[in-house]
């Protein structure tokens, strides 16, 4: 605590000794004769106490008008509540509005806990006031110190540059709005250190020598702790301390959710989901899926407790054998643990039409936004393929044995005309999957591609020197494409060699790199395969029918979106528009709707998916107006607050958080003395009483 007015001390100075004077002073009296005194003690006692350079005796009325009167003082020297950082020359407010901030604690979110901490915060600083020569100033002092507003998730935002006006502060923090994006720091970081660092000499030739750098600033994070990248990150400049928020550990959350259609019976839909429990008992709760709003099934669920880690397990006394016990002791338990905290279930639904699927939990919990997922179902329908080659007889053999609805042949110059629009329309394939069976195509539109002994003309792909006569080194067995692929006794006769982007996701790869790899690329998804399939002994296979089963059906059937899920939040939303419209409509999930003007393309973009839920576009294109953002996020479900908070370079300090709304006490003070003043009169009444 300090003061703002310091001058209300020598006030203090001249008015308690005048008190003190005032119970020395004899008061004059009149003389009266009286039959008896008994009943004039206590006047007889206000004459000795009046008695001039007499002792002072106790009294209660005077230490109550002392009291009274130090009230008054410490009233008028305006004390205010500061913090540690109250005074820094430069503070910069770093508030997390991440999905976890979204917990109920008590009948507010921790955003709410978070914004009103910024705001008392704000308030400690650049109060008004000053010594002696500010009692006839109607200013007070200058404010000295600057403050920076930034607000943060996945991505972060400026609220307020630096500015030392604090009193407009606190309107910007309170229209901070809430996300359920992750919580990464690294964005916000780097806003702050460019706003920190010390500007450039502009001297012709010196354009890139710094000056003398500016007083480092204080970086204060308001957060619960669940930072995604914290202990990646470096305060390059300043310090950081952190006000802690939130205490809630309570709940679970669905943290996976796929669709997809039976291949063979596209009628039929299949749900996976995962839940797991956060909290620290185990939970009774029921799973239910709704298609379109209605009820279609439920399933009910029971979840063990949270495993207990090092950060959130009380001190024991180390088991016998050491600490090396200690450490190998509670690994299998915890693994244990860790199962029963979390379950995979799996549907099977009738659904023979397009629709929006909702997995619900009946348990309500601190976080409501991860107690419900959504998925856009396709309407079913068989896969159409298309094949690009000069002639291939064994691919004809292998597509007649799959459940397609038509896989017409035709010839890399039918390709390029695309006459009458039957492979393309609008920059987009006509056919679930196109096969180029040795041959690059110069025209690829957006859509779903394999690649047979050829790669894509792009320039992220090179292509080596031939290699002959070899076997496949390694393949990934766990990847939905070679699910059930024996490759052990496959010999390529010959083969090229594939630099891949690093972004590409590599499947098999033989001696010299990559033989088969996946790429995206703009809306093209390309699965490429280095080699010829009539140029080895896989074609003689059964393992070479199932290779092109998944891989059909994991590109042209919606695999790859199963594979990426729902959208998080964040993520830019792409938005066909009608033939001939100038505008789209997009409902959020909120309800509020938002005008969006397609590019040249016909594409609209929207990135203002902070929140989770379900996006329609109204009046859009069939099957394409529909997108469904969910958090699915462990870590942001996970919403016991991190008790020790820690960059890549040092332990982040703790400060307490601001108890009090107004920083201002002096009404406190005012409120005890005006009730001192009732009970001295009260005592001085009764004793006058005669």
């Amino acid at each position: 605590m300090s003061f703002l007015n310091l001058w209300a001390l020598w006030i203090a100075a001249a008015v308690v000794p005048a008190l003190l004077i005032l119970y020395f002073l004899k008061l004059r009296r009149r003389e009266q004769l009286v039959p008896s005194t008994l009943l004039w003690k206590r006047a007889v006692q206000d004459l000795q106490v009046n008695a001039p350079f007499q002792r002072l005796r106790k009294n209660l009325l005077l230490f109550l008008q002392l009291l009274i009167l130090a009230l008054a003082i410490f009233a008028l020297a305006r004390p205010i509540v500061q913090t540690t950082v109250a005074d820094e020359d430069r503070i910069v407010m770093l508030i997390d509005r991440s999905a976890s901030m979204n917990t109920r604690e008590g009948n507010e979110t921790r955003l709410d806990q978070a914004k009103e901490q910024a705001v008392r915060l704000a308030k400690t600083l650049n109060r008004r006031g000053g010594g002696w020569k500010s009692l006839f100033s109607l200013g007070g002092a200058a404010a000295k110190t600057q403050v920076m507003v930034i607000a943060f998730a996945d991505r972060a935002t400026i609220v307020s540059p630096f500015t030392t006006n604090t009193g407009d502060l606190e309107d910007l923090i309170r229209r901070i709005e809430p996300t359920d994006g992750r919580t990464e720091l690294a964005e916000a970081l780097k806003l702050a250190e460019a706003y920190m660092a010390p500007p450039t000499m502009l001297t012709p030739g010196m354009e890139g020598t710094p000056v003398s750098a500016e007083t480092p600033s204080k970086l204060v994070l308001i957060s619960d702790g669940r930072i995604a990248d914290l202990e990646q990150l470096v305060v390059k400049s300043g310090s950081m301390s952190r006000v802690p928020i939130g205490a809630a550990a309570d709940n679970v959350g669905i943290t996976a959710l796929r669709t997809q259609r039976n291949y063979e019976k596209p009628e039929l839909l299949s749900v996976y989901l995962t839940v797991r429990n956060y909290g620290p008992k185990p939970v009774n709760t029921d799973v239910s899926l709704y298609v379109d709003g209605t009820l279609a099934t439920a399933k009910p669920l029971t979840l063990g407790a949270k495993p207990v880690t090092e950060e959130t397990k009380p001190p024991t006394t180390a088991p016998a054998g050491g600490p090396a016990a200690a450490l190998a002791a509670p690994a299998e338990p915890a693994r244990e643990e860790e199962a029963r905290s979390a379950a995979s279930l799996s549907f099977d639904l009738p659904l023979d039409r397009a629709a929006v699927l909702e997995a619900r939990l009946s348990r309500d919990d601190a976080l409501s936004v991860d107690n419900s997922a959504s998925a856009i179902v396709p309407p079913p329908r068989k896969l159409r393929v298309l094949v690009v080659t000069e002639k291939n007889s064994l691919l004809d053999s292998v597509l007649a044995g799959l459940p397609l609805l038509e896989y017409p042949f035709i010839k890399p110059a039918q390709w390029e005309a695309n006459a009458e629009k039957k492979y393309e329309v609008e920059g987009q394939t006509t056919f679930d999957v196109v096969i180029f069976d040795k041959y690059q195509p110069k025209r690829l539109p957006a859509g779903n591609y394999m690649f047979l002994g050829v790669t894509p003309a792009w320039k992220e792909f090179q292509v080596g020197e031939p290699l002959k006569n070899h076997a496949l080194i390694w393949w990934d067995e766990t990847h939905p494409i070679l699910r059930h692929v024996a490759l052990e006794y496959v010999y390529v006769g010959q083969s090229v060699t594939m630099k891949v982007p690093e972004e590409a996701e590599v499947l098999v790869e033989g001696p010299k790199g990559p033989v088969l790899a996946r790429y995206a690329k703009e809306g093209r998804d390309c699965l490429v395969l280095g080699f010829p399939v009539e140029d080895s002994t896989w074609w003689t296979k059964q393992s070479f029918a199932i290779f092109m089963y998944n891989a059909i059906r994991y590109m042209g059937g919606g695999g790859s979106e199963a594979e990426r899920g729902p959208l998080r939040p964040g993520e830019t939303l792409r938005i066909p528009a009608p033939a001939g419209a100038e505008r789209v409509t997009l409902l959020r999930p909120d309800g509020t709707r938002v005008v969006l003007r397609p590019d040249a393309t016909g594409v609209a973009y929207y990135a203002g998916t902070e929140r989770a839920g379900v996006y329609r576009v109204e009046e859009g294109v069939s099957g394409r107006d529909r997108f469904a953002v969910n958090l699915e996020d462990e870590w942001e479900s996970d919403i016991a607050p991190a008790k020790t908070v820690r960059t890549a370079d040092r332990v982040v300090q703790e400060v307490a958080p601001i108890k009090t709304a107004t920083p201002e006490v002096w009404r406190w003070f005012v409120g005890i003395a005006l009730g001192l003043v009732l009970l001295e009169w009260w005592i001085y009444n009764r004793r006058v009483m005669i």
